[in-house]
């Protein structure tokens, strides 16, 4: 790794830890500008995939830009009491949603994944969310009247997240729209509890199958995609289990958990379809050992059975 690249790996990783460490709202932006800016050079310096890669790139890049503005002009309005209006909250919240990829701000995260290899991904969808969803947690349990306007779009973020999924025959996009779902059942996590733990899941996930995407073992990426459905026994299923409990068990009707639970449903159609297609690449060409295979499948369904018993 290049000196240049060191430098700008360090500070991807040391912003989101200034934003969830810092008392001041500033702080706490300028930490998250300050990850975005280490990410963009890293993002570019990729150039082992599609001519694409760059153009996706740039297309983060204004979004991102235009989320930050939003979360500035918000930030002034609403830490500052320069207004009590409940509409420069709603603009903080947008700026929010549209780093995070939630609806109604979900419609560039398909589009931009399809042109990123699987490292640049893992930052946009991964490890630059953490900043934006300790915002969001902050700014709900400051403003009560959002916890049920964030449960609603968190909603109807899995929904159309697993609607957008079902039109995908590229494998990045697909993520994309998984990450819009997960982001959806995020958003239940910030009003209910148990977010970090189902994000951990979900990047611990997410890794684990660039891991196997990158080595070609396709039958384990296969499964590696189906883990993603939450589909028991594997180990999502815990992290969604456990919001589900925190909406149920909560002053919150459980009204608001029909609309995640739909897109989950709607979501398994095209997570089977591409475990599908991964499982009949993997039979045409037979190189993984049955050894190999057995202990993985193994440890994937047992990891996910004993943390049902945890959560």
């Amino acid at each position: 790794m290049s000196s240049g690249n060191l430098l700008f790996f360090s500070v991807l990783l040391l912003g989101p830890l200034v934003s969830v460490s810092s008392s001041n709202w500033i702080i706490c932006w300028v930490g998250m500008e300050l990850s975005f800016l280490g990410a963009i050079p890293l993002m570019l310096s990729d150039s082992n995939f599609l001519s694409m890669s760059k153009e996706s790139v740039m297309k983060y890049f204004c979004i991102q830009a235009l989320g930050s503005g939003l979360l500035m002009l918000g930030g002034v309005m609403v830490y500052m009491d320069l207004s009590v209006f409940w509409v420069f909250e709603l603009v903080f919240v947008s700026g929010l949603f549209m780093k995070l990829g939630i609806f109604p701000m979900h419609f560039w995260v398909p589009g931009v994944t399809a042109g990123l290899n699987w490292f640049p991904m893992f930052i946009m969808l991964g490890w630059q969310k953490i900043a934006p969803f300790a915002f969001l947690i902050n700014l709900v349990e400051s403003a009560s009247w959002l916890k049920s306007t964030v449960l609603v779009f968190g909603g109807l973020s899995a929904l159309v997240g697993s609607f957008i999924g079902l039109n995908q025959t590229s494998v990045r996009a697909m993520l994309g729209s998984s990450s819009i779902v997960h982001s959806g059942w995020s958003c239940l996590g910030v009003v209910s509890g148990g977010l970090w733990t189902y994000f951990s899941i979900y990047c611990l996930s997410f890794i684990v199958l660039m891991l196997l995407f990158l080595l070609g073992e396709n039958l384990l990426a296969g499964f590696g995609i189906l883990s993603l459905s939450g589909l028991p026994p594997f180990i999502m299923f815990a992290g969604k289990w456990m919001i589900l409990k925190g909406v149920f068990f909560s002053n919150f009707s459980y009204i608001f958990a029909i609309l995640p639970i739909v897109g989950a449903l709607l979501s398994l159609f095209f997570y089977l379809k591409f475990f599908y297609s991964f499982y009949l690449s993997w039979g045409s060409v037979g190189q993984t050992s049955n050894y190999v295979v057995g202990s993985s499948l193994i440890f994937i369904i047992l990891s996910g059975v004993l943390t049902m018993f945890i959560f």
